[in-house]
């Protein structure tokens, strides 16, 4: 059936009807209530519905799409590019970048798909922008997923950078630490012919701290530097304007108002520190935490054999093995 569409809409330039007809349509914008363009991509079929969110913030889908595959077997999962990455609108004023915008826009996601509750899974930046929306609309989840999530408050983003700064001066000699930096520079990547290479060269080189073996290679499915040219030279941009957005931030005291079960998911080795991963579980009122001996900020590749059993097991309503209650952190 699907060749001979395929043929007809070649024939007839009837691609999207077609596709939309045969439920195949997988990817497409929606519009925010201020008017942005988010680019969405779907994956697998199922009465279940699965939303992933990306970590960054800058990043785009492409950064976790293809190394979350094995979730979209017997469901369906929608991924989408945040606003101002990859192939969702681009933004030049920082006022339109901010932390309530990025909440907005995941509310529109739901309205856009007719979801009256949502299953989420946010990783690194994405567990911090769904426990933004989950406080902004409790009554919207259904169950949530944070992988590797960033902190629950600002204090614990320094410990984070004092630890990869501790493992990049044991990987790294001090003339790749100097490169490393320069790379991380916004006005080069602003500047740059090709901010492509200095994103691949920028995020293969800090990575290998983020890991339990301290490398980083081809066992990595995604794109950090996907989207386009102008997506990527943007990237430093976008990241920075998110986190200056939230300020000071803490949400400790917010926590207490979502009443879903929510899975927190912290690799042993991650940068990220173990206690924040605690506050997190300590603070929603129904969430464990499962940790990952042998692996660090990107669970999905280090250690699938855990990982995707694990968030099966949750998904389907209870939570995995090992995961604990954490009474106080």
């Amino acid at each position: 059936m699907k060749k001979y569409i395929s043929i007809l809409c070649v024939a007839l330039s009837l691609c999207a009807a077609a596709a939309a007809q045969t439920g195949d349509l997988t990817e497409g914008y929606f519009v925010t209530p201020d008017n942005v363009k988010i680019f969405y991509k779907i994956e697998g079929r199922g009465s279940e519905t699965l939303v992933a969110v990306h970590g960054g913030p800058g990043n785009s889908l492409e950064s976790i799409r293809a190394d979350f595959e094995p979730l979209a077997k017997g469901r369906r999962v929608i991924y989408y590019d945040q606003r101002g990455q990859g192939r969702s609108e681009l933004l030049s004023d920082g006022k339109k970048l901010g932390y309530q915008q990025h909440i907005a826009d995941l509310e529109a996601l739901r309205v856009h798909f007719k979801l009256e509750r949502m299953s989420l899974i946010g990783n690194s930046w994405g567990g911090l922008l769904i426990s933004l929306y989950a406080v902004a609309h409790p009554d919207r989840i259904e169950r949530m997923i944070l992988d590797s999530s960033a902190s629950p408050m600002a204090g614990f983003m320094a410990d984070m950078e004092d630890e990869i700064s501790r493992r990049t001066a044991k990987i790294y000699t001090p003339q790749q630490i100097a490169r490393l930096k320069t790379v991380r520079d916004p006005n080069v990547w602003l500047k740059a012919k090709d901010p492509t290479a200095i994103c691949r060269e920028f995020y293969y080189g800090v990575l290998r701290a983020y890991t339990y073996s301290q490398t980083f290679g081809d066992n990595y499915k995604g794109d950090l530097c996907a989207g386009g040219i102008e997506s990527v030279r943007q990237q430093p941009i976008t990241r920075a304007h998110a986190w200056r957005s939230l300020g000071d931030y803490n949400l400790m005291s917010q926590l207490g108002v979502v009443k879903a079960p929510v899975l927190v998911i912290h690799g042993a080795a991650d940068v990220i520190p173990l206690k924040s991963s605690e506050f997190w579980a300590f603070g929603y009122p129904n969430a464990r935490l499962l940790v990952i001996e042998k692996a660090g900020h990107i669970g999905q590749i280090e250690a699938p054999e855990i990982f995707f059993p694990a968030i099966e097991t949750f998904l389907k309503g209870s939570f995995p093995a090992g995961a604990k209650t954490i009474k106080h952190p």
